[in-house]
């Protein structure tokens, strides 16, 4: 098998062999010379002269030159160009999925032995790693890792909760064997196949070349399950009653007739009942509602079990719900209907309503003790000091409820800077008012009506209406005729609902329905500005957390019942916190006080409630490199050059650099004799 040299002009340091050589042949000339009278006719005496090109000492010279030959060839870099040169035949990457769907049927311990297994009992002459597919897929074993310390890892990883991302662990995977060793590169998906994920990044440009792909062989394209997901809780106000409307879904797949539903609220069971699944559709909006003190936080948790269940991990999810502290209002209106029912005898402890007097708007605006929404009607819009007042409001964040009760030219160019255009009055004739046909009941304000408890919003009518069609906002009801009755603008930083109508009885039977002091609460709080940070994350989560103006808060800190989970440091009043890796309610406080400032709810994604999948997933084909037709077959039967990497593995160099330095202590050991020896004779004579 030839010899090759990574580094062959490193050759040209064996000229320095020519050291040694003049080292050893040189003849020393005695300088200084002391002559002494008894001794001058000595030089007369004839005495044989060594030839100065005999080598004095073999061995030394031999030593000498073999350490820098050896060095030499060290620095050149030798490597075998042989067919087998390479002690890594494989680099083999397992990509272990640790995501939810995968603990159906115990798959994820299932798989976590087999790779156990192979890390036990596999070759030599095969690398091993591990990618752990959750949220953020990480490398759990890396290929330079003992198979002792492989084993002990893997067996420490425990079922989670998360949902990952299967391209971002191909990638990853991708990457590593990159820099493997082995000639053949091989990933090992070690899954459940889940149909979604696999459907999620299907555009993805190819990235994979001459990687072999194992992917698992699954038994069914379905499991059982039952699941629940996406909980929603709202605080509604009926008269003095303060009632939590609850929605959450609930999700059947496969053979279940039934499933028990128990719902629990600040440690009380709210209800636990059976329902039927038989000819129900696989998702059933479940919905209820209880009384609860709005100045107290409220958490809570929705339990479903039956049989045949195969993935127990989404049978739970829970919730939480902030108390309500009072909001300010600006009313600007006439309508008799709209400031009773935002009078203190109604809204008292939900809104404190400050009624603006049309003369005195030059002085609220110097004021600027603006309140959290603005309930204001059109006609007002003719006054500058209105417009500059609402244009305050929606341009700093702040909540506005317009109401257009009038138009006028004044009024359609307000209404133009909000994004809206007016087309004119309908007037309906009598008897003939038009009533509400289609409302967004997925919107906060309008999804509590999907529960009969609050009327109908149906049965509205609309007698008197101004045609808008909204440039800049997003239509929420719509009436019998397809004409926009309400809508949110989308152009400015504080949320705009716009009403086609005003509150009174000329223009609409609202203000004597049932549904009035809900929807007019639920729009309320809509437009209030809130918290940006969401109250509702996946497991391992990570969010920005906004802290009160003003708060002097170092850390946020995240607990459960019993501990504390994490620190945060606040920068710039934000702080960022990742959520824990398991489902439940926790809480967050500020420093070391144990006061609850927010409380979050973590639950896992209705996606990997899912358990559908698919055997040969099509978006692979778009990942892999297309390459020539046989191209596979030629690379089995010819070798190209080795890569660097291969060289780099081969144990010559160490060898020549061993052999280099024995032979230098070699030399010196016998140097050191030698001048003894020279020593103890010139001694004894």
């Amino acid at each position: 098998m030839p010899f090759s040299f990574l580094n062959p002009w490193f050759w040209l340091g064996a000229l320095a062999i020519a050291a040694p050589i003049w080292l050893h042949l040189r003849r020393r000339r005695e300088t200084n010379i002391v002559e002494f009278t008894a001794l001058r006719f000595l030089e007369d005496q004839p005495q044989p002269r060594r030839s100065p090109l005999r080598l004095r000492d073999l061995v030394l010279f031999a030593l000498r030159v073999l350490a820098l030959l050896a060095l030499v060839a060290a620095f050149a870099w030798p490597y075998l160009r042989g067919a087998n040169t390479a002690p890594i035949r494989e680099s083999r990457v397992y990509i272990l999925d640790n995501t939810l769907s995968h603990q159906a049927n115990d798959g994820f311990a299932h798989d976590r032995d087999r790779v156990l297994s192979d890390i036990s009992k596999g070759p030599g002459d095969v690398q091993m790693a591990v990618i752990e597919l959750t949220s953020v897929p990480r490398v759990v074993v890396s290929f330079g890792e003992s198979r002792e310390a492989a084993r002990q890892k893997l067996k420490e990883l425990e079922p989670s909760f998360q949902r990952g991302s299967y391209l971002a662990a191909f990638r990853q995977a991708n990457s590593l064997l990159g820099n493997s060793l082995g000639d053949q590169k091989r990933i090992i998906l070690l899954g459940d196949n889940q149909e979604n994920q696999w459907t999620e990044n299907a555009n993805s440009p190819p990235f994979l070349r001459n990687v072999q792909i194992d992917l698992p062989k699954i038994s069914a394209l379905g499991l059982p399950n039952l699941s629940l997901a996406e909980p929603r809780v709202q605080r509604i106000f009926l008269g003095d009653k303060s009632l939590v409307n609850f929605t959450v879904k609930l999700g059947h797949t496969g053979e279940a007739k039934t499933a028990n539903i128990q719902l629990r609220a600040n440690e009380q069971v709210i209800f636990n009942r059976t329902v039927d699944l038989v000819n129900q559709p696989e998702t059933i909006l479940l919905q209820s509602q209880w009384e609860a003190d709005p100045a107290a936080w409220l958490r809570g948790e929705v339990i479903v079990e039956g049989p045949p269940d195969a993935l127990a991990g989404d049978n739970r999810v829970y919730f939480s719900l902030a108390p309500v502290i009072e909001g300010k209002l600006a009313l600007l209106a006439q309508s008799q209907y709209l400031r009773l029912a935002l009078s203190p005898d109604v809204m008292r402890g939900q809104w404190a309503t400050r009624v603006l007097e049309p003369t005195k708007l030059a002085a609220e605006l110097a004021a600027s003790e603006d309140a959290d929404v603005l309930v204001v009607e059109s006609n007002y819009l003719q006054s500058t000091d209105a417009r500059k007042l609402l244009w305050r409001y929606v341009t700093n964040g702040r909540g506005v409820l317009l109401l257009v009760n009038r138009l006028a030219p004044g009024i359609s160019g307000c209404l133009r800077e909000l994004g809206f255009e007016a087309e004119g009055t309908i007037s309906t004739p009598k008897g003939t008012a038009e009533k509400f046909q289609f409302v967004c009941s997925n919107h906060p304000i309008f999804h509590p009506f999907l529960s009969s408890d609050y009327g109908d919003l149906m049965d509205v009518k609309v007698t008197k209406y101004v045609q808008l069609r909204g440039s800049q906002a997003m239509p929420l009801v719509f009436s019998e005729k397809g004409a926009g009755l309400f809508f949110q603008g989308t152009k400015f930083p504080g949320k705009l609902f716009v009403a086609a109508f005003g509150l009174d009885r000329e223009h609409t039977s609202w203000p004597v329905d049932q549904t009035f002091i809900p929807f007019l609460d639920l729009t309320l709080q809509t437009a209030r500005a809130e918290d940006p940070t969401p109250t509702t994350f996946e497991p391992a989560e990570i969010s920005k957390i906004q802290l009160p103006a003003g708060s002097t808060a170092k850390e946020a800190v995240l607990r459960d019942e019993h501990q504390v989970l994490s620190r945060a440091p606040v920068e710039q009043g934000r702080a960022q916190v990742r959520m824990p890796d398991k489902p439940g309610v926790y809480t967050l406080t500020y420093d070391d006080s144990t006061q609850t400032e927010k409380i979050f709810s973590v639950n896992p994604s209705p996606k990997e409630s899912q358990l559908a999948y698919v055997d040969a997933p099509e978006v692979l084909k778009v990942w892999q490199v297309n390459l020539p037709a046989g191209s596979g077959k030629a690379a089995a039967a010819t070798r190209g050059p080795l890569s660097l990497s291969v060289i780099l593995q081969q144990r010559w160099w160490w060898w020549m650099v061993v052999l280099g330095l024995a032979a230098l202590m070699l030399e010196t050991v016998l140097s050191e004799a030698r001048v003894r020896q020279a020593r103890g004779g010139g001694g004894g004579a």
